[in-house]
């Protein structure tokens, strides 16, 4: 019983901390969005939009989505295997799309 409690709120802790992190990111978009817009209205050179909107290059939106999941990943499973239960194996899942972001990171850097 108590392991079925502990993998739940793992499953559940889990979910809200990527769920936190998504909603970080759909903010962030938001809000770029709408700079992007105002400098549209504003009747700004499209050559300067992606500098003055915050916009970073595509490139290195993959390494900072991987070097992130990676980093919750790890550090979930490292906190929750020191609580105890098997929650901690729930950490390789962000950890391992982490993995395939920096490897498209990585892939997209040798194709320039």
């Amino acid at each position: 019983m108590q392991n079925t409690v502990i993998a739940i709120a793992g499953i559940f802790g889990l979910s809200l901390v990527l769920a936190s992190i998504v909603l970080a990111f759909a903010r962030l978009k938001i809000e770029q969005q709408r700079t992007l817009q105002r400098l549209i209205d504003r009747g700004v050179g499209s050559e300067q939009w992606p500098a003055l909107a915050g916009l970073p290059h595509p490139a290195s939106r993959d390494l900072r989505r991987g070097l992130l999941l990676l980093a919750v990943g790890l550090s979930w499973s490292a906190v929750t295997f020191f609580v105890g239960g098997k929650a901690w194996v729930l950490g390789f899942l962000p950890a391992a799309l982490g993995l395939a972001c920096l490897l498209l990171w990585k892939l997209d850097e040798h194709g320039r």
